[in-house]
């Protein structure tokens, strides 16, 4: 759902983001949902257990279908263990919980008005536990803080809500008309008791640091998409500055590292920023293409999805702590790129 080099899928809302983006539009609605996990870490890296799984959201654009893998995170077989295919939508966001459960994010649905729908799978999608509906207007990312809270990045948002297609073909030089935003969802809680809006084009990623300060990725409709910062218990969001980053970006994703850096995908490149904001302290470049999701294991290895649109293809790499190589690749099948990533225990 994004892009290498330029900035052009995500989302439009009856209308274009630009040139070459796509997707439609809604607004908050009400009954019942729960997203996103993942990346609030703060602190040392735990050491790895022997037994997680990976999990990687992938899409065929030129099928307009998707499909989600799980993998041994940390074995020497890469293959996938399993996928959950799904028929009704497409898979845009993943994230699991303390306790191994999965979260996966549907749009493209005629389900929930279109808005989209989360789902909730035991580890390794062995059992469905629950559906979610509140709150969503097309669900693409989201995370806990350390309290259980959730939030989940929304990339569409118009009133009344129609609905939010991420496939959707809008004119070139057509205005885009989107107003996402951040569901937060109180601990245990299945509809939200806060959104974060303003100044959100598209919510493209959402994570946490350990103060409880949100950060959005968002697509802003133009050339250089950005990152939205919100204070602890704010709802008012201000754009992060960053530096030595170039005019002409796409941002994929979004996360912190076990020691509290914030790490983004910004083209070609994933950088880290040990301060939130500034000068990227270290960037990683190889093996990296198009990291449309970020998510680090308990050891803090960072595991990075690509999908390069052009070629409709991608993977998923593993970098080890303290490595600028990636030790590890796992494959998707061919045509596939990968939109989102997670790590999560293989069992309760």
């Amino acid at each position: 759902m994004k892009s290498s080099f330029q900035p052009f899928l995500t989302v439009a809302a009856i209308g274009a983001v630009f040139a070459t983006s796509a997707c439609q539009a809604g607004a908050p609605s009400g009954a019942g949902y729960i997203p996103n996990s993942s990346e609030a870490l703060a602190g040392a890296a735990a050491p790895r257990r022997s037994k997680d799984y990976l999990y990687a959201v992938t899409w065929n654009w030129d099928a307009g279908s998707g499909a989600v893998y799980y993998y041994n995170a940390y074995g020497k077989n890469t293959s996938s263990l399993g996928s959950l295919q799904i028929s009704d939508g497409l898979p845009d966001g993943v994230w699991t919980d303390a306790h191994g459960n999965v979260y996966v994010a549907i749009v493209n649905t005629p389900n929930n008005n279109g808005r989209g729908y989360i789902n909730e799978y035991t580890p390794g999608f062995g059992q469905l536990l629950q559906t979610y509906t509140a709150g969503l207007d097309g669900p693409s990312g989201g995370t806990f803080d350390a309290a259980g809270n959730m939030y989940v990045a929304n990339l569409c948002g118009t009133a009344p809500s129609i609905s939010c297609s991420v496939f959707a073909k809008p004119k070139r030089g057509s205005s885009s008309g989107f107003s996402g935003y951040v569901s937060i969802y109180p601990a245990g809680k299945t509809s939200p008791s806060t959104y974060l809006a303003t100044p959100i084009n598209a919510a493209v990623d959402v994570a946490v640091d350990k103060s409880n300060n949100v950060f959005v990725v968002n697509n802003t409709g133009g050339i250089a998409w950005n990152v939205i910062e919100f204070g602890a218990g704010s709802t008012q969001g201000k754009v992060v500055a960053f530096q030595h980053l170039p005019k002409q970006r796409w941002v994929g994703a979004d996360t912190f590292a076990p020691n509290g850096s914030l790490v983004i995908s910004v083209n070609n490149a994933v950088d880290l920023f040990p301060h939130e904001r500034g000068r990227p302290a270290d960037q990683l470049t190889d093996g990296i293409y198009a990291a449309d999701g970020l998510a680090y294991g308990p050891d803090g290895t960072l595991f990075a999805g690509n999908y390069e649109f052009e070629q409709n293809e991608g993977d998923t790499v593993a970098f080890p702590p303290g490595s600028k190589s990636p030790a590890r690749t796992y494959a998707v099948p061919y045509g596939n790129g990968v939109v989102e990533v997670a790590v999560g225990r293989a069992s309760k």
